[in-house]
């Protein structure tokens, strides 16, 4: 099984790709034209142990970043087709005790309160962890090697997220193109999943650049449009569940006729829509 993952900030009309409602809502119509049917990620957990059958069509849409359009626009747009998603948060905007600012400042942008955050969980809705103050995690590893910064990072990503809505999240989403051995070690003694992000074919793994492919160990060649092997784009029964993949929308699925390509690669190749994915070349 290939499951189709997209990933997104939410809705950004503005940029070279801006993602905006409509736009939002053409992808979610076309996945549901397919047939798919949203999971989130209590539904992989079971699924991987084999104590859960998922729909025939699965997809997951993430989204990182606490801003508040995902309660409201976003919602809206996947609960019309009967999606729900899944939510990566980090706590700066929270944790106005904290030493450490976003890279970007701390009040660009307008987050949720933790009532709406809560009415997301509410719907079925995944709430997973993003640290605090989102480092890039290879270039941390080289100013921390004791991995003493991204051990609070997460920690106190957990406790503000435990104190303010009830419980501890169980997974994870790595920041930016960014990934440190150091930081998978403590991800993995803290999540069940960490999802890194799709944007190019490129990685920059503890103070290096590498490809996404060798990170994740997928063999072939990147494709033409500039990202990872195909391959490398879907979460499978043997993904590695601490380097899951997630498509941006904003960069190789912003044509809604790549979109499509992606989410048809996912069929089974008895599936007529899977002879019009081979013939475009991918």
């Amino acid at each position: 099984m290939r499951i189709p993952i997209t990933m997104c900030h939410g809705i950004r009309d503005y940029g070279e790709k801006p993602l905006t409602v409509n736009l939002l809502r053409t992808f979610l119509s076309i996945a549901a034209d397919l047939g798919f049917e949203s999971i989130n990620y209590d539904d992989l957990a079971a699924w991987r142990i084999g104590a859960k059958k998922l729909p025939d069509r699965p997809i997951m849409f993430d989204f990182d970043h606490p801003f508040k359009n995902l309660r409201y626009e976003c919602y809206d747009a996947l609960s019309s087709h009967g999606f729900v998603g899944n939510a990566f948060v980090y706590t700066r905007p929270y944790d106005k005790t904290y030493d450490r600012d976003l890279p970007w400042g701390n009040d660009q942008y307008e987050h949720m309160t933790w009532k709406e955050i809560a009415e997301l969980r509410e719907q079925g809705w995944t709430i997973g962890a993003h640290t605090v103050s989102h480092p890039n995690l290879s270039e941390l590893s080289l100013i921390d090697p004791t991995g003493d910064r991204i051990r609070e990072e997460l920690d106190r990503c957990n406790q503000v997220i435990r104190d303010n809505l009830g419980f501890m999240p169980q997974e994870f989403a790595f920041t930016g193109t960014s990934w440190s051995s150091i930081a998978e070690a403590e991800v993995k003694k803290r999540y069940r999943f960490g999802r890194l992000w799709i944007i190019g074919s490129e990685y920059k793994v503890d103070g290096q650049s590498m490809r996404y492919a060798e990170l994740v160990k997928v063999d072939g060649l990147d494709e033409l449009d500039g990202g990872p092997p195909v391959a490398a784009r879907y979460i499978t029964e043997i993904s590695d569940p601490y380097r899951l993949p997630s498509m941006e929308l904003q960069y190789l699925l912003h044509d809604p006729s790549d979109f499509r390509a992606y989410l048809e690669g996912a069929l089974p190749l008895s599936s007529p829509s899977q002879t019009g994915f081979c013939c475009m070349g991918w």
